[in-house]
C-alpha cells in the first residue's frame, strides 16, 4: 500500500509540473531597442545578489531601468543587430538571442549601455573586440508560484523526483519472470 502512495505522489508532482508549465510558459512583452555592453569577472558582489552567485549568464541594467532594485531577477532576453562603434565592423555572431538574469545595477556614469551584459553572454553574440553593440532588448515574462521562480521550482523537484526514483527502484527492483 506505501508503493502506491509513493506512486500517487509522483503522480501528483507530475500533474502540478504539467499544468503550471501550461498556465507558467515563458511570454515576453514588447521589444525595443538599446545598446550592450558587457563586463568582465569577478561578478560578486552584485547589488541584487549580494555574495552570492548567479552564475555566467548575468546582466547589469542601467540605473533607470533598474528601477531602485525591482528589476533584479528579472530575465531579459537580448539579440544582437548590429554594431555602434568603430570596433568590428560586423560583430554579430548570428548566434540568436541569449536570456540573462538581472543581478545588478550598472554604476552611473560608467554605464554605456541600456544593458551591460557578463563578458560570456555578450561573447555568446557578439564579438567582444567590439565592445558596444546595438540590440534588440525583450524582456521575459517568468511565472512564480508562492514567490518563487518556477522554472527554479521545476528544476528543482526534478532532481528530487529522480532521486525518489532511483530510491523507489533500488526498494522495489522489477524481476521479471517466464
Amino acid at each position: 500500500m506505501a508503493f502506491q502512495f509513493k506512486n500517487s505522489s509522483l503522480a501528483l508532482i507530475s500533474l502540478f509540473i504539467v499544468i503550471m508549465s501550461l498556465l507558467c510558459s515563458s511570454s515576453a512583452s514588447a521589444e525595443s531597442s538599446g545598446t550592450a555592453t558587457y563586463y568582465t569577472p569577478p561578478y560578486v558582489p552584485s547589488a541584487c545578489y549580494g555574495f552570492e552567485d548567479e552564475g555566467v549568464m548575468i546582466a547589469a541594467l542601467s540605473e533607470g531601468l533598474f528601477n531602485g532594485g525591482a528589476a533584479c531577477g528579472q530575465y531579459y532576453q537580448v539579440t544582437c543587430v548590429s554594431g555602434t562603434n568603430q570596433g568590428t565592423p560586423h560583430p554579430c555572431l548570428g548566434n540568436g538571442p541569449v536570456t540573462v538574469r538581472i543581478v545588478d545595477k550598472c554604476p552611473a556614469g560608467a554605464c554605456r549601455g541600456t544593458i551591460d551584459l557578463s563578458q560570456e553572454a555578450f561573447a555568446s553574440i557578439a564579438d567582444t573586440a567590439s565592445g558596444f553593440e546595438g540590440i534588440w532588448v525583450q524582456k521575459i515574462l517568468h511565472c512564480t508560484v508562492l514567490g518563487l521562480n518556477f522554472e527554479d521550482i521545476k528544476s528543482s523537484i526534478g532532481s528530487i523526483m529522480s532521486s525518489i526514483g532511483s530510491i523507489i527502484s533500488r526498494l522495489y527492483p522489477m524481476t521479471f519472470e517466464k
